[in-house]
């Protein structure tokens, strides 16, 4: 047997192609409006949606490390452009810590989502 393949068999177990991140979340998040049922999904290609009380956005992600984080973006127009910025961190392989900030920078809402 060669080297690489008891390579291959002995570290097999330690790497996985998958990122974490991608999938369906959910939970509720507060902020100043009140509490939201949010469903977060991800894609494996930067992409997905979020939806609040089932109203979706859908969410484009601008930076990501894989099985830790990612900074997203969402938005619609209501007579202007209204923006909002979606920092998430995954605290283990079932919770995700994401906080939300407004077109001014100013956190709007945190709060943990479970796959």
């Amino acid at each position: 047997m060669s080297l690489a393949v008891i390579m291959v068999l002995l570290l097999g177990g330690c790497f996985s192609f998958d990122d974490m991140l991608d999938g369906t979340w959910s939970g509720v998040l507060n902020d100043y409006y009140g509490n939201h049922n949010v469903v977060l999904i991800v894609n494996s290609n930067n992409t997905g949606w979020i939806s609040f009380d089932n109203d979706p956005y859908n969410v484009d992600i601008v930076s990501r490390r894989a099985n830790r984080s990612f900074v997203g973006e969402y938005g619609w127009y209501d007579s202007y452009w209204i923006e909002r910025t979606i920092q998430a961190e995954m605290i283990n392989y079932g919770t995700l810590r994401i906080k939300i900030y407004d077109n001014f920078g100013d956190l709007i809402s945190d709060g943990f989502l479970y796959k």
